[in-house]
C-alpha cells in the first residue's frame, strides 16, 4: 500500500468545522506560540494485511489559549475520529476502522508552557478504489 496515513488524517482534519482558523500540521516550524493547533506526530504504525491494509498510530497534540478550550477541542476531535472517520475516504486513502490507545489527557508543553491536550490512536487503512 502506497497510501501516505499523515495526508489521510491530516486532509479528514482540516476539512472538519471544529478546525476552520487552527493550524493542523505534522510539523511545529510554522506553528506560532499561542496559536490554537493540532500537530499530529505519527508514531509508527504496521502491515495488516499484505499490501491491502495498514495500521497507522498517531499522537494528537492539541494546543488552545486555555486549558478549558484545549480540552473542548480534544474531546470533540476524538469523537469525530472514533464516530466519523470509520468508512471515510480522503487523500486516496479508506478509512476501515480507528481505534483509540489513549483518550485526551492533559500535559503542559514544558517548552512552549502552553495548555496542550495529547492523546493516541490508531487508524486502519487501505487504498481507496477509483
Amino acid at each position: 500500500m502506497r497510501t501516505d496515513p499523515m495526508r489521510v488524517l491530516h486532509a479528514y482534519l482540516t476539512a472538519l468545522p471544529e478546525t476552520a482558523g487552527i493550524l493542523v500540521s505534522a510539523s511545529l516550524i510554522d506553528r506560532v506560540k499561542g496559536q490554537p493547533s493540532v500537530i499530529l506526530d505519527g508514531t509508527g504504525g504496521y502491515r495488516v494485511v499484505r499490501h491491502r491494509a495498514d495500521r497507522a498510530d498517531f499522537t494528537i497534540n492539541t494546543y488552545h489559549r486555555t486549558m478549558h478550550q484545549a480540552a473542548d477541542l480534544a474531546f470533540a476531535l476524538r469523537e469525530r475520529l472514533l464516530e466519523e472517520l470509520p468508512g471515510t475516504v480522503a487523500s486516496g486513502g479508506l478509512v476501515l476502522d480507528v481505534t483509540e490507545v489513549h483518550s485526551p489527557f492533559f500535559l503542559a508543553d514544558m517548552t512552549s508552557g502552553e495548555y496542550r491536550y495529547v492523546a493516541a490512536i490508531a487508524v486502519y487503512l487501505t487504498e481507496a478504489s477509483v
